[in-house]
């Protein structure tokens, strides 16, 4: 800028012009980096939301119906996360059985070798048998922790001996599993209700209506314990909290959100 008279003070006008339009110019072109991320990375599922995801009466399920704390699990039998959390989920229903109610919904992530399973715990649903079936399956297919999966212990004719060792009816059990069979529709109407969700993987936890990102035992309890503190504090009785709370104010679909928002 220009020399100020000895002793005057040192005008700065220009000086500040050039840093603002600089300023603007980096503003501008960061913009522009943002957008494009924008639209390279896929938005994530806005976890702070109450998603109002509907029970289906196929859906298999252990716990009391008037539980006031609903977990709905995403999962399939070949998925390996699924396996490591299965025994935090017996663990937990052990230390609340009058208020903990875990609701299974199935995801082909593995294709159709996982498909045969998933159609079989609900069959074992709709004969109130879903307990014990899903856990001699996990016994079957995962042996144990550090082992690798058992795929053949997924395929239709072990599926019907687990079937028979359980003590379910299997005509029942192979007109439910049929192409045409209940099951089959149950499968394919829950894969699109979770897309609507914005649920892309397995396992993935709602507890009544929030999604839980920390699935390990601590993570989990303390999500069943905060809740129990909102069903006491909502004066809604508990067996109506996920039809009137829940069903009632949550969203609809999926909120997603970009991670450079």
């Amino acid at each position: 800028g220009r020399e100020a008279p000895a002793g005057g003070p040192v005008s700065t006008t220009p000086l500040a012009t050039d840093d603002a339009a600089r300023v603007t110019r980096v503003e501008q072109r960061l913009a522009k980096i943002t957008g494009f991320l924008k639209q390279a990375v896929r938005p994530e599922l806005d976890t702070s939301q109450l998603y109002a995801l509907p029970l289906d009466p196929l859906d298999p399920a252990t716990g009391p119906l008037d539980a006031p704390v609903t977990l709905v699990e995403v999962f399939e039998f070949l998925c390996p996360y699924c396996s490591v959390v299965e025994p935090t989920l017996v663990r937990l229903q052990g230390e609340y059985p009058k208020t903990l109610r875990v609701v299974s919904k199935y995801m082909v992530i593995h294709g159709s070798p996982a498909v045969p399973s998933g159609v079989a715990a609900c069959a074992a649903g709709r004969q109130g048998k879903y307990g014990p079936f899903k856990a001699a399956l996990w016994g079957a297919i995962w042996p144990s922790a550090d082992a690798n999966v058992d795929r053949a212990e997924a395929e239709p004719a072990a599926l019907e001996r687990q079937a028979r060792t359980v003590g379910l009816d299997l005509k029942r059990f192979r007109a439910d599993i049929a192409d045409d069979g209940p099951c089959a529709t149950w499968l394919t109407d829950s894969g699109a209700m979770l897309e609507r969700f914005g649920v892309g993987g397995t396992p993935t936890v709602y507890i009544n209506g929030r999604v839980i990102d920390d699935r390990d035992y601590a993570g989990l309890k303390a999500a069943i314990d905060a809740e129990l503190g909102r069903v006491s504090a909502s004066g809604v009785p508990a067996a109506r909290y996920y039809r009137d709370v829940v069903l009632a104010r949550g969203r609809t679909e999926a909120v997603m959100i970009s991670p450079f928002d």
